[in-house]
């Protein structure tokens, strides 16, 4: 499903909410084709909410923007 998505040109992106620091929280950004749509809720770095929204993010793109649902 992610490389399908990755092959169309859609990415799930991390977006730090302060920049040069690590282990900060993040906010998840969709690339799609070029043009991003910015996250509103804010996730800790490395967690497994974090992973579970990266792959419910990365279902629902693969479901509306390459099926078509």
């Amino acid at each position: 499903m992610r490389q399908a998505c990755w092959y169309e040109g859609i990415y799930i992106i991390q977006r730090p909410i302060v920049r040069g620091m690590k282990n900060v929280d993040v906010k998840l950004d969709m690339d799609i084709r070029g043009q991003i749509k910015k996250g509103k809720h804010t996730y800790k770095q490395n967690s497994i909410e974090l992973e579970n929204k990266i792959t419910e993010a990365y279902k629902y793109c693969y479901k509306r923007f390459i099926l078509g649902h």
